[in-house]
């Protein structure tokens, strides 16, 4: 049985690159991926809540899926969590992979 000959392969040259030379740039392209979908839900956020409640609300931070929310006061926080959370929430996982929402009051 003959063996498969690598493409570029000039016969002088193992073709075959070491992982860590690989690795830098994939994790770079990860972060930027990760990134880059924080910014996107927190534009969507200011979309999705209104131009009204958008001042009165500050997305903080996305971390394993898991939104965090700063609210100006308790009252907002308040009907956010009782009324609209599952609004809020259903529309988050249409579109992004959102597994919870959760309010602070700051």
């Amino acid at each position: 049985m003959k063996s498969r000959t690598p493409r570029n392969y000039s016969g002088v040259e193992n073709p075959s690159k070491k992982m860590a030379d690989l690795l830098p740039g994939i994790l770079n392209d990860l972060g930027r991926k990760v990134g880059d979908q924080k910014e996107e839900v927190f534009r969507f956020w200011k979309e999705l809540i209104g131009e009204k409640m958008a001042p009165l609300t500050d997305p903080i931070s996305l971390v394993d899926g898991v939104l965090t929310v700063k609210v100006k006061s308790s009252t907002l926080y308040s009907l956010l969590v009782t009324h609209e959370r599952p609004r809020l929430l259903g529309r988050l996982q249409e579109k992004f992979s959102i597994r919870n929402l959760k309010f602070l009051v700051g």
